[in-house]
């Protein structure tokens, strides 16, 4: 019988997938907000769509990272998520402010809480959703 252990932590972390969580993040996070903040100068209601997605997508890209990832651990989203918000903080402040706030570092806490939880759901419902095929799978074939 051939049994596959999922390891939740592994090190070396594949950066394979930190550069796919990364680009995942810049896609279906970045491009949203870019496309939204520049609707909002005709429609006001983007702008409200922008910052609920400026949350919100952390946690749904996240958890998509962790439903995608094959046998693959949280850690690399993780650290993808954390990559792709200090990026973020950085361009945003040197942008905006020409300083680092606080208030970039309460939103890279948020998004590392954010993407820790989205990405071990998703990997919890990709491990549900192999063994409920596995077993349909042993029963059928």
């Amino acid at each position: 019988m051939d049994t596959i252990q999922k390891q939740w932590i592994t090190f070396p972390p594949d950066w394979t997938w930190i550069s796919v969580g990364f680009c995942y993040f810049v896609i279906g996070h970045l491009f949203p907000i870019s496309i939204m903040n520049w609707m909002s100068r005709s429609f006001s209601f983007f702008q409200t769509l922008s910052s609920a997605w400026a949350f919100g997508g952390l946690a749904v890209i996240a958890f998509i990272i962790g439903l995608k990832s094959k046998n693959i651990a949280v850690l690399e989203a993780i650290i993808a998520c954390l990559l792709y918000t200090l990026v973020m903080n950085v361009a945003m402040a040197n942008m905006w402010t020409g300083s680092l706030r606080l208030t970039g570092l309460l939103w890279m806490i948020v998004a590392f809480v954010t993407s820790t939880i989205s990405v071990t759901i998703g990997e919890i419902v990709q491990s549900v959703n192999e063994k409920r095929l596995g077993r349909k799978n042993s029963v059928t074939g």
